[in-house]
């Protein structure tokens, strides 16, 4: 997946927040381009779930804008896509109808939001398993049907919130892999949540470091590391020396 330099689609300016008082965050610089992993990497609790409701629209901050292709989207929801940790797969509807969700909610009829959903199967690695539904699936499979529904309301900026926070090691890893090789696929553009350092550097293109009480971007961090990632880059020295870099960005 290769990042255009000169392409932002996404800018936030000077965002700040408080809540009841207290300020969250405080003044926040960030920008994504087209098909960028951007990581946000921070300890639990420092507001980046927070930034990321100020980006789909769901809270307006004290201070700030948020540009997208340079128009000024502050505010607006119904702009990003925004994928949990927990899946919220609705029991009743099988992978097709889960993943038709976004579609039918923005006018398409049932049978061509089926049918849209279904032509997509194959790319997420759901091929076979459309009309299973989620308590059929393994938690790998139900981000697998989470991530396909993210991507039919909007490939074109994605915020991923701790998606595999509730997987096992083993999982996760092939869940990490697993995305990499679907964003080179569908030319997705992501800003992903995490506190997991050796996550942050395994797929990004960009790290954003957060910490401190408001929470502010410390730095932020290149990953230079040529793609495809494979598990042997997790051995690299220049993976160490990155993730050690990180580390005490965070201890400081």
């Amino acid at each position: 997946m290769n990042s255009c330099p000169d392409n932002k689609i996404l800018e936030i300016e000077g965002l700040s927040k408080d809540y009841k008082g207290q300020p969250i965050l405080e003044n926040i610089h960030l920008e994504l381009k087209e098909e960028e992993f951007v990581t946000l990497l921070g300890p639990s609790g420092c507001g980046k779930s927070t930034l990321f409701n100020l980006i789909a629209g769901l809270i307006t901050p004290k201070t700030g804008t948020i540009l997208l292709k340079g128009e000024d989207v502050t505010g607006q929801t119904g702009r990003v896509s925004y994928m949990h940790q927990k899946d919220l797969l609705l029991p009743w509807r099988d992978v097709i109808g889960n993943g038709a969700v976004p579609l039918e909610i923005r006018g398409h009829s049932k049978e061509d939001a089926r049918r849209e959903v279904a032509d997509s199967l194959a790319v997420f690695g759901l091929d076979g398993h459309g009309h299973k539904y989620p308590s059929q699936l393994s938690g790998g499979m139900r981000q697998r049907v989470s991530l396909l529904r993210t991507t039919m309301f909007s490939k074109e900026i994605m915020l991923l919130d701790e998606p595999f926070g509730g997987l096992d090691a083993m999982t996760r890893f092939a869940m990490q892999q697993y995305l990499l090789k679907v964003l080179k696929e569908i030319r997705g553009s992501v800003i992903f949540i995490t506190h997991d350092i050796e996550e942050a550097v395994f797929l990004s293109d960009r790290i954003y470091v957060m910490k401190g009480a408001p929470a502010r971007i410390v730095d932020e961090v290149r990953v230079p590391l040529e793609k495809p990632r494979k598990p042997e880059i997790l051995s690299l020295p220049e993976f160490h020396a990155l993730r050690e870099y990180i580390l005490k960005q965070l201890e400081e």
